[in-house]
């Protein structure tokens, strides 16, 4: 199976006087896993199911493979779309939920046998073939409903937040199977979520919506080392990045409360400004860090989060080393000139130089 571009021109949605998706401008490249991220109600859903045909939109065109499907019906655009409740069949068996869309298509039993086997062959299914519903747990309705797309055969397979429903290690087995499935099968995938994780670890690309406009579309590695905007900075990342209120001088940003960083080349940037860095970036004990206050800490086994204020801004740091440390120490951080960003604080967006040095 080979996936199929899609490209969405002018996309916008009202539901109301409420725009869920506004002038939307995207690319699925064919084959890609595309993860679109948002918090609920920033569109998301509202794009995937527009893609599908299960929505109309208002304005804009949307083309699979080069052609325009903008007004072509569902069961004619190519896709198979995975929805977060499951929609199986209570009163049928794995195997009739699998093959239905298929024995509704007219495909031979012999056929349908076949894709029903290969489906259930990828995904695990084999010995639960004739098993209802109810007798399976979350991971495996979930599973069913995924072979029911796959089965298909289309060259573009829509998941609409398929995950949600499970707990944390069903999660965590699922996420592996589907990125393991996408590379066996080749479709163009496009993932729904709110969860940052499914986001960072399945995807190719990272779409990232905010009220319905895209915040930041590109690799994982990019949305959480480059951020482009203050929101990207805050949405992603587990625990976020820090963003600091500074102001600047040209030379110096000089952070409200607290120290001042010192930019690597002289520039001219508005005031005031936020200085962004990751909690992992961020050194303890640094000889000339800025000073702080350590309010609490957080004791995950294989690191800790420590919460400390500089001034009236809070600022958390991972802690890997297990340094002694209570309520109301004072600590020294030192901040890595290559993990600063900087953004403008008018706009949030990031500004071009980036590179800088602590001073206390």
């Amino acid at each position: 199976m080979s996936g199929a571009a899609i490209h969405v021109r002018g996309l916008s949605k009202r539901f109301g006087q409420r725009a869920v998706i506004d002038q939307l401008d995207l690319e699925f490249a064919a084959g890609q896993f595309t993860v679109v991220l948002g918090a609920s109600g920033c569109g998301k859903s509202t794009l995937l199911r527009v893609i599908a045909g299960l929505e109309q939109a208002d304005h804009g065109t949307v083309s699979i493979g080069g052609v325009d499907v903008t007004n072509t019906p569902p069961q004619n655009r190519g896709c198979a779309m995975v929805f977060q409740n499951y929609a199986l069949y209570p009163h049928m068996s794995v195997r009739d939920n699998i093959g239905y869309a298929l024995k509704l298509a007219g495909l031979d039993r012999a056929e349908r046998e076949r894709r029903i086997g290969e489906a259930a062959e990828l995904l695990g299914l084999r010995d639960l073939l004739e098993r209802k519903p109810a007798q399976l747990s979350g991971g495996q309705r979930q599973r069913v409903a995924i072979g029911r797309a796959i089965a298909r055969r289309q060259r573009v397979l829509l998941f609409d937040e398929p995950l949600s429903n499970l707990d944390a290690k069903l999660r965590h087995d699922m996420r592996m199977e589907l990125r393991r499935l996408h590379n066996e099968i080749g479709a163009t995938t496009i993932f729904v979520t709110h969860d940052q994780v499914e986001a960072m670890t399945l995807a190719d690309r990272v779409v990232l919506l905010n009220q319905g406009r895209v915040e930041q579309a590109d690799t994982p590695i990019a949305l959480y080392h480059r951020p482009r905007s203050t929101f990207v900075a805050g949405f992603v990342g587990t625990p976020p990045m820090n963003v600091l209120k500074a102001s600047h001088d040209g030379e110096y940003a000089t952070i409200e409360h607290g120290g001042r960083v010192r930019m690597a080349q002289r520039t001219h940037m508005p005031t005031p400004v936020m200085i962004g860095i990751r909690p992992e970036a961020i050194a303890l004990d640094a000889a000339d860090g800025i000073p702080a206050s350590l309010d609490a800490v957080e004791d995950l086994g294989s690191h800790r989060v420590i919460y400390a204020r500089i001034g009236a801004q809070r600022v958390l740091v991972i802690d890997r080393g297990r340094r002694v440390c209570c309520p109301g120490d004072t600590l020294r951080l030192g901040f890595p000139p290559d993990a600063i960003c900087c953004f403008d604080a008018a706009t949030g967006e990031r500004m071009a130089h980036n590179a800088a040095q602590v001073s206390a």
